[in-house]
């Protein structure tokens, strides 16, 4: 799967840097989530990175759990202002809820893993925790990908505008 999506993706337009070697997680990511599917694992392990050229549209690969992986997290506990029941929420959400792909070209946007049920989430601003289920498994996520059937804010995930 992961070579049939390297080249899809490339062919797709895509700017992916393929791992010279397997890459870990830090311990932080492996304590806060739970559940992680191996799949989602050897997926990452063989990226460095996945991206369109405005690099707007992105896999959220191991550099980005390094740096910070709570960005759309971030911006809900900002939105929730200290009240503590929301922040609660917000914070019980994102720790059962992966992130695994973000555009930030225009409304913000991303796709995760909800590591109760293995399923592809997507979810839209303002509105981040809420929902919507596109895919049962990461590897169905990918093939649904590389078919044309998931979409990003309107447009195939093709990454590359001038291929459309």
């Amino acid at each position: 799967m992961i070579d049939r999506f390297a080249e899809w993706a490339n062919n797709a337009g895509l700017i992916v840097q393929r791992a010279d070697e397997p890459i870990s997680f830090s311990e932080g990511v492996l304590s806060r989530y739970k559940n992680i599917p191996e799949e989602w694992f050897k997926f990452m392990e063989s990226f460095n990175s996945i991206t369109n050229e405005a690099e707007d549209v992105y896999f959220l690969t191991i550099d980005y759990f390094a740096d910070n992986c709570s960005y759309f997290e971030d911006i809900s506990l900002d939105a929730a202002d200290g009240d503590d029941e929301w922040t609660a929420s917000i914070k019980a959400f994102w720790d059962k809820t992966l992130p695994i792909v973000m555009g930030v070209g225009g409304d913000y946007h991303y796709y995760a893993i909800d590591l109760e049920t293995g399923e592809v989430v997507e979810g839209w601003e303002p509105e981040f925790e809420d929902t919507s289920v596109v895919a049962g498994s990461f590897y169905e996520f990918l093939e649904k990908l590389m078919s044309g059937e998931i979409v990003l804010g309107g447009k195939k995930l093709r990454f590359n505008s001038s291929k459309e």
